[in-house]
């Protein structure tokens, strides 16, 4: 395995409530088998939801009736509990079946900030795209199904030839390799001479020849590569330096979750 994925200790994984789950807890289990790291899930009640809720005008609608009712503070908090809960169950499923060793907080905040409050510099962050639903999970005996949400989907990775990228690159092949996903190299590059020059390095770098498509991107503006991910269907996107680049707005419009490194 790359010495680069050999110092991840903790992957961590952070959802609030309107967050994608099964895909996330795949994305961060594989990494966690792959890497021979622990599982860590970060569960992030949204503060503003809450700060909301206390305001007395806050209405919600019931799904059958369609007529309008207080928000009650209380109600928030018993689903949000709910939540946290469900999530327990699911990722304990998951580290069960994959005899991975685990951990969940819960925490106040907003995901991106408590996210990174909570990384340590020798863990992996990842962060679900959001969602509005909160979608079951299915446990799978067959070991080639294990990862049924992403082995359909490529895993992708931003590379632009720094040393973050190259980790990106080694961390981004082994999870692949453990979920049976393919490999795309992003390379946002101007000029065929410098793709080309980019990909060589990329080759050299992925050990055992490892395949992997390359995707040239004219770009790389946050917008160029969120609708690459979007367009291709990437089941994970591992980019480097994304919390310096992506405005807050941007995370929303995130198909997939996101390895952050820095």
């Amino acid at each position: 395995m790359p010495t680069e994925a050999e110092k991840v200790r903790r992957i961590v994984m952070a959802l609030d409530t309107a967050s994608s789950v099964l895909p996330a807890i795949e994305a961060a289990a594989g990494l966690a088998l792959g890497l021979n790291a622990e599982l860590a899930g970060l569960f992030i009640e949204d503060e503003r939801l809450l700060r909301f809720a206390g305001l007395p005008f806050a209405r919600e609608f019931g799904f059958a009736s369609a007529r309008a009712r207080p928000l009650a503070p209380a109600a928030i908090e018993h689903a949000l509990r709910a939540q946290a809960d469900q999530l327990r169950r699911q990722l304990a499923a998951t580290a069960e079946r994959l005899s991975l060793a685990w951990t969940l907080e819960v925490v106040r905040g907003e995901v991106l900030r408590s996210a990174l409050e909570k990384a340590e510099t020798s863990d992996l962050l990842v962060l679900g795209r959001s969602e509005y639903s909160w979608p079951g999970t299915h446990r799978r005996s067959d070991p080639a199904q294990r990862f049924p949400a992403l082995a359909a989907h490529p895993v992708a990775v931003v590379f632009d030839g720094s040393a973050a990228a190259l980790r990106a690159l080694s961390i981004g092949s082994t999870l692949a390799g453990v979920t049976g996903s393919e490999l795309t190299v992003l390379v946002p590059v101007t000029g065929a001479q410098t793709f080309n020059d980019l990909r060589q390095r990329a080759v050299e770098h992925l050990v055992h020849g490892t395949a992997a498509s390359y995707f040239y991107l004219p770009d790389s503006s946050p917008g160029s590569i969120i609708r690459t991910a979007r367009d291709r269907h990437f089941g994970v996107l591992l980019w480097p330096g994304c919390t310096e680049n992506l405005k807050p707005a941007e995370w929303s419009e995130l198909p997939c979750p996101v390895v952050v490194l820095s």
